[in-house]
């Protein structure tokens, strides 16, 4: 299965995901270096070999600067996510001075090791991680730092948990019921949840704030499924409202109203009636669903790239996460699934120049 953290090849396929190589970041356990240390240059020339000196790996960072343009404070836990451009990382593997599995790409603070994940292709590559200590309104921080370059390092730190707000790879062989409430046949397996074709499976969470965004990386097995014959419902995967598994409004969903097809959807305060989406074509391939709920706006997407914007939603009531499958003929697969509640204006992220020491 393709893995949400590292997507060089296949990932996160999520709001722009990726498949991954499953790079999540790290435990505040091991201490980090301090960002704003001094950088020791590489010398011009070769050592001395005669002296029979050992020659270190050189290492590399990149300092990330963040600036809380809210005029709140973001707390500690807040998601960060880091672009790092594609063609950049790919200039560092081709030189080797990144491992191409990426094992080596760590976020780094004053507090010690960050958790992280990678979003790689079709998603744009961004390093995601959580924020150790709070941020003042106003205020910019540089005590984070991306670093690689040690082609022995160990596995890093990867618990999405501690990366997102909510967070489900589905490892293991039973759904979590501290994340989950489950109706119908859903099972666990492989990386995967599924739900079975005429199981009339749903699983919904407890309810998140009311500007979350959520990403999930889905595919059905079979597009041209017919619909449960007593609902005439397909399937469908975002937020409901809270509490219960009753098919109804407020909503705001990818959702299937015909065989092949899927839509965005919003049925709630601002669009009473429902704002919906042009219709995309459907494979059996994996692909990553993006729901950005803003104040004032909901920002729908697939594969990363926005495909539908409702600027008439008024987003301002709290609801859960909801996945469904009725489809007769057809499984509802899902990878993996993660949410972050946001604040707004979002802080703006930039990644420095590449620094050895």
């Amino acid at each position: 299965m393709t893995r949400f953290a590292i997507f060089l090849v296949a990932t996160a396929s999520a709001c722009g995901l990726f498949p991954s190589l499953d790079g999540l970041g790290g435990s505040d356990a091991s201490p980090g270096p301090d960002a704003d240390k001094d950088v020791t240059e590489l010398p011009d020339s070769p050592p001395d070999t005669s002296t029979n000196d050992v020659v270190s790996q050189p290492q590399y960072e990149r300092i990330v600067t963040i600036v809380n343009d809210a005029t709140s404070s973001l707390p500690a836990g807040y998601t960060i996510g880091v672009p790092f451009p594609q063609n950049e990382m790919q200039t560092a593997i081709n030189a080797g001075k990144m491992r191409a599995d990426l094992g080596d790409l760590r976020v780094r603070a004053t507090k010690g090791e960050r958790d992280r994940l990678v979003d790689a292709a079709p998603l744009a590559s961004v390093v995601w991680f959580s924020l150790s200590a709070p941020i003042a309104a106003g205020a910019t921080d540089t005590t984070y730092a991306i670093t690689y370059g040690d082609p022995n390092a160990g596995a890093p730190p990867q618990n999405g948990a501690a990366v997102f707000d909510f967070y489900d790879d589905f490892t293991g062989s039973s759904i979590d019921t501290q994340k989950w409430m489950t109706q119908g046949t859903v099972s666990v397996g492989g990386g995967f949840v599924t739900l079975p074709a005429s199981g009339l499976g749903a699983m919904t969470t407890v309810s998140l704030p009311p500007t979350t965004t959520v990403e999930f990386r889905a595919k059905i097995t079979d597009p041209t499924s017919d619909p449960d014959t007593q609902s005439g419902f397909y399937y469908w995967l975002g937020f409901q409202h809270t509490g219960d598994f009753v098919a109804d409004s407020p909503w705001s969903v990818w959702i299937a109203r015909d065989k092949s097809i899927i839509g965005a959807e919003q049925e709630s305060d601002g669009c009473p009636s429902d704002c919906s989406s042009p219709t995309s074509s459907q494979t059996t391939s994996f692909r990553d669903y993006g729901i950005e709920r803003q104040p004032t706006q909901t920002i729908f997407s697939i594969d990363g790239a926005p495909s539908y914007t409702t600027t008439a939603a008024i987003n301002d009531e709290a609801m859960s996460l909801m996945i469904r499958n009725y489809l007769v003929s057809s499984d509802l697969v899902v990878d993996w699934i993660r949410a972050r509640p946001r604040t707004y204006p979002d802080p703006t992220v930039t990644l420095g120049g590449e620094q050895a020491f």
